[in-house]
């Protein structure tokens, strides 16, 4: 098996050093776990993994996969701004009904937020190769990832029901379109 840096580009990209912490762990240990993402971390140990990745860098991560992807999830939620700027967020959902729009709009974001974006999207790309074994799909994860990483303006909250279905088809595009660009 590849890294997960290598099957998003030669170089290694530059990300939060806690978002790679959690996703590498999950990528070597959890790609198998049943059920992951679906069944929640123990809370002690989620503020135990916050609490490490606050004060040091870490060569293996405490607690349960689960935990861990509970704290990935809560990460991702507490970004001041979402992987997806809030300036594309609208034609996201303008361009969710085609592919390659969506793919046009990514390479619009900062060069920081798109290496996390395809970061991320490679992660869940390798577990959804793991579909037979993690019950994991598609589908589950572009619900549940669409609403962290494309969040609507502070301005539009009271849209965002609303627009979570185009949000999950804008994510589903990646999960199960083509490759990077």
């Amino acid at each position: 098996m590849t890294s997960l840096e290598e099957s998003v580009g030669e170089k290694p990209l530059q990300i939060p050093k806690e978002l790679w912490l959690l996703v590498d762990h999950l990528y070597k240990h959890a790609c198998d776990q049943k059920d992951l993402f679906q069944t929640p971390g123990s809370q002690k140990e989620v503020q135990q993994i916050i609490d490490c990745l606050d004060t040091s860098i870490l060569k293996l991560i405490p607690g349960s996969n689960h935990s861990i992807a509970e704290t990935l999830l809560i990460f991702l939620e507490a970004l001041p701004e979402p992987v997806i700027s809030y300036e594309l967020y609208q034609r996201c959902l303008d361009y969710s009904h085609d592919h390659r729009l969506c793919q046009q709009v990514i390479s619009h974001l900062p060069q920081y937020h798109r290496n996390v974006f395809w970061y991320l999207i490679a992660f869940l790309r390798e577990l959804l190769r793991h579909s037979e074994t993690n019950n994991i799909t598609a589908n589950m994860l572009a619900n549940l990832f669409s609403s962290l990483l494309l969040r609507p303006p502070p301005n539009l909250k009271a849209k965002q029901t609303q627009n979570h279905r185009r949000a999950v088809q804008f994510l589903l595009g990646f999960l199960l379109g083509g490759d990077k660009n």
